[in-house]
């Protein structure tokens, strides 16, 4: 089966620096194939014939431990579901305007109904956002999301879920990979 991990706080202003040549052999030291990594962000493809995502999760997260030293939240989606993702968008037409922005918050896992109405119920200054299943489609403003107090610490805070960002192009391109 096709995966891809989406690895949560590495190489992100300075801190947690991991070459893409070292992830790769990391994810091919836990036995998995045909591993590829896209850009400095922690994004792996590969294949694997573990079909309980739970499990293959926990591997890769005990995995990294040991050759890092410190824990990595791992978002792990199938070919599948980031199919999904992109079938699913809510803002097709909006996203087309060149001044907007889109970035989607892959989440460890689907909240429950009362913390999705706590972040949806928060004051944003972002342009849009809805929660479909484990992701968080964002539409934002020129700016862009990293000006954005609508970020992804504040995101796993209100849903008390661990979160990973990407842009509509990275995501696009991870699905390409696939």
């Amino acid at each position: 089966m096709k995966y891809v991990a989406l690895l949560r706080g590495i190489n992100v202003t300075g801190h947690h620096i991991i070459k893409m040549e070292d992830l790769r052999k990391y994810f091919e030291s836990f036995q998995l194939k045909n591993v590829q990594t896209y850009i400095q962000s922690g994004n792996v493809v590969f294949d694997s014939s573990e079909n309980n995502a739970n499990t293959l999760t926990k591997k890769i997260e005990s995995g990294l431990k040991k050759n890092l030293g410190y824990d990595v939240s791992v978002m792990l989606r199938t070919k599948t579901e980031m199919e999904n993702v992109i079938e699913n968008f809510p803002f097709k037409k909006l996203s087309e305007e060149k001044e907007k922005r889109v970035y989607i918050v892959f989440l460890s896992e689907e909240p429950v109904e009362e913390k999705k109405q706590v972040l949806l119920s928060c004051p944003s200054d972002v342009e849009s956002y809805e929660i479909i299943g484990r992701e968080v489609f964002i539409l934002c403003e020129d700016k862009g999301y990293g000006k954005t107090k609508f970020n992804n610490g504040f995101i796993e805070k209100k849903l008390s879920l661990s979160a990973t960002t990407r842009n509509w192009n990275t995501v696009n391109k991870i699905l390409e990979m696939m």
